[in-house]
């Protein structure tokens, strides 16, 4: 039996995720006993942060600029008997082992809903209408447990289906979507909706949830420029966004944020 964090890190010709995988599992390692690292990418590299590094054999991303289709794969790929998956551009703020002893015991956890820079769980936001819909679980694949089970199993197949067969999806199985790809939160929120419509498997942690540090989460107005207000900074290695201390998950959608901090200290 084994536990470790995964993500997936396709890089793509405006972002350096490789580079932002770096900072996030240095996050891990500095904060956790249980720290096994694996990164799912395009290319063959090398790096002491990364205990496992799987090169895609198959990618399913194709020609798309924002490639979230391989990660469908994360069941197939996964090195650990429990995986953690996260997002390349998360960082981790605080020691998080004593969350195996209780995601152990489920197949699948999903963080539904998330926090503001407040702490506090949010769980409507602008960008989310398709989930009211379609009446579909609001659960963000950025921080999603599973373990190797036949449920499990079941669940990533149904999510490889719906990504491989995607346009028949949006038009015949989805209302009012007009996304050209499959994202990945769309995908596992329609997957869990026919595994389980009655969601009788449903686990929902206070605390399996993540910073989404965006303006929409943290409700500002649209001309508010969402870093500027908040004033993100980093006291050691502890990150404060408008003056609060960061829940243990934050996802950052600026992708220099964690320079642009570091920048910021003299």
């Amino acid at each position: 039996m084994s536990n470790g964090f995964l993500w997936f890190a396709v890089e793509n010709k405006d972002v350096d995720y490789i580079d932002l995988s770096k900072k996030l599992a240095e996050s891990i390692k500095k904060h956790n006993r249980q720290n096994n690292v694996c990164i799912i990418t395009n290319k063959k590299i090398e790096h002491e942060l990364f205990d496992r590094v799987i090169v895609l054999e198959k990618d399913l991303s194709g020609n798309e600029t924002w490639k979230l289709s391989n990660e469908c794969q994360a069941f197939n790929l996964t090195p650990y008997t429990h995986t953690i998956k996260l997002e390349a551009d998360m960082i981790v703020n605080e020691n998080i082992d004593w969350w195996w002893y209780f995601l152990h015991q489920h197949n699948l956890v999903f963080s539904r809903n998330c926090f503001d820079y407040k702490g506090n769980e949010v769980r409507d936001t602008e960008n989310r209408q398709l989930w009211h819909d379609n009446d579909l679980p609001n659960v963000y694949n950025g921080l999603t447990y599973f373990r190797k089970s036949i449920l499990s199993k079941q669940f990533f197949a149904l999510c490889t289906f719906i990504t491989l067969h995607w346009n028949y999806v949006k038009d015949e199985i989805l209302v009012n979507c007009h996304d050209n790809q499959p994202t990945t939160d769309v995908v596992y929120s329609l997957a869990l909706k026919i595994l389980d419509p009655f969601e009788t498997t449903r686990i929902d942690f206070d605390w399996f949830k993540f910073f989404h540090n965006k303006r929409s989460v943290n409700h500002l107005p649209p001309a508010v420029h969402n870093d500027s207000f908040i004033n993100p900074v980093r006291c050691d290695d502890r990150y404060f966004f408008g003056g609060h201390h960061a829940p243990p998950i934050t996802h950052y959608r600026n992708k220099n944020l964690l320079g642009e901090i570091d920048a910021g200290i003299f």
